[in-house]
């Protein structure tokens, strides 16, 4: 909506019907926008809260591989150690990734939140969809429980740009991909820096001298 006082009234109420459905009824007063977007929020902390849980789980698992990864070359079993290694690799890859998507939900909690307080502002809440839409798909191939409910708040928050025409405000598709662009950028160095810190690389030799040493 191109009037601020428009786009309070759609904040607070809603679209409050007097359209015509095929010229026989009118619309259902739709839930006000203010509503959806906490209700985004929300779910977008749900899932935030989902994948730091399972990165734990990860960081688990990934200890007991390596243990296992270096008994099995103190004991000269290269089957099990080839093994190991490559169940830890692929560990480590769903780590990194799941990283990815968490820290990108997480700073687009913070728009959504900025959204809040600032109200009618297309380049603040704009380059959250196309960024949902695109982990949604990535996300589905790993972990479709959480690639689901991503794909419920992209549709939610799809539809809140849409009602409120928010789009209309941008000059064009460039501003909006540089921007989406960005965040995904900066949530991929801080990933990669998480990863450094919670799934360290660690050298084999080095734990097999300590472990002949316990």
């Amino acid at each position: 909506m191109s009037s601020l006082v428009d786009f309070g009234r759609i904040w607070e109420e809603g679209f409050k019907g007097g359209r015509k459905l095929f010229g026989l009824k009118e619309e259902k007063p739709q839930e006000p926008l203010k509503r959806k977007v906490f209700k985004a929020k929300y779910q977008l902390r749900k899932q935030i809260d989902k994948i730091s849980f399972m990165i734990n789980k990860l960081k688990e698992r990934d200890e007991q591989l390596f243990t296992k990864l270096v008994d099995a070359i103190m004991n000269h079993d290269q089957l099990r150690a080839k093994v190991f290694a490559s169940e830890i690799a692929e560990v480590r890859k769903l780590a990194r990734s799941l990283y990815f998507t968490q820290v990108a939900l997480e700073k687009l909690e913070n728009r959504l939140d900025l959204f809040i307080t600032l109200g009618d502002s297309a380049s603040t809440i704009a380059p959250i969809v196309p960024i949902l839409d695109m982990l949604k798909r990535e996300v589905m191939r790993q972990v479709p429980e959480i690639g689901i409910e991503i794909s419920k708040i992209y549709d939610d928050l799809e539809n809140v740009v849409t009602e409120t025409g928010l789009y209309d405000e941008l000059t064009g598709d460039t501003i909006l991909t540089s921007e989406a662009r960005k965040i995904l950028e900066e949530a991929k160095a801080i990933a990669e820096q998480n990863m450094k810190e919670e799934f360290p690389s660690i050298n084999i030799q080095q734990e097999i001298g300590k472990s002949k040493l316990g």
